[in-house]
């Protein structure tokens, strides 16, 4: 009993790391910060409000084309709104990488804990357990990468455009561009897909870890 209750610690204190909020958030990439599931999942819901603002902002640098100053205020906030979608990119990386570290550290440690249980059938279950939730956490990964091959040739694009405005910020620019900002308001629609399919992976493996 007293070895069951050793590893079951163990287990809860794997799931409190794992689902635990980001502490100094103002400063993300910092190695000394602990990223949540739960954190990292309303970041990628952040995303998605990113990818669609960029989008927006797009559409409002085409139809401003023909108003100087009009366009000047749409490219204004798209630069503004696309700074936004790059921080949170790197910030979402640099996050991964930390919860990456974490889990694996904490799997290593609950995987030792299960090599001092004396009951063979009860090892198994325990270990079966395990297995089971590392599987969960590799969809995520999984996911994870689908999401990252849509997501950064989209950003690449849009900077693209960017760049193309801030050295050209006339009507015949905007005109030119005209295809080019129809086909990234298709492409974030997939996006934004692949980006919820990380979310709703993450719902599925905080609903698979062992409960209090």
């Amino acid at each position: 009993m007293k070895t069951k209750t050793i590893v079951l610690a163990g287990v809860l204190a794997f799931c409190a790391v794992v689902l635990q909020p980001l502490h100094g958030a103002d400063q993300p990439s910092k190695a000394s910060s602990q990223v949540g599931l739960l954190d990292l999942r309303n970041q990628l819901m952040a995303l998605q409000d990113d990818v669609s603002s960029v989008v927006g902002s797009l559409n409002a640098v085409k139809g401003s084309a023909k108003k100087q100053d009009e366009l000047a205020k749409a490219h204004a906030d798209l630069v503004s709104r696309f700074d936004t979608l790059q921080n949170r990119v790197e910030t979402l990386r640099s996050n991964a990488v930390t919860l990456k570290a974490t889990v694996n550290t904490h799997y290593e440690a609950w995987a030792k804990e299960l090599t001092a249980m004396q009951n063979a059938s009860l090892r198994e279950k325990a270990q079966d357990r395990l297995t089971r939730s590392q599987k969960e956490f590799e969809k995520i990964s999984a996911e994870a990468n689908d999401a990252k091959e849509q997501l950064l040739p989209f950003v690449s694009e849009v900077k693209d455009c960017v760049i193309y405005l801030n050295a050209d910020l006339s009507e015949q620019a905007v005109d030119s561009l005209s295809s080019t900002i129809w086909k990234l308001g298709n492409k974030s629609k997939s996006v934004i897909g692949r980006i919820g399919d990380v979310i709703e992976q993450i719902n599925d493996t905080v609903k698979s870890l062992p409960k209090k």
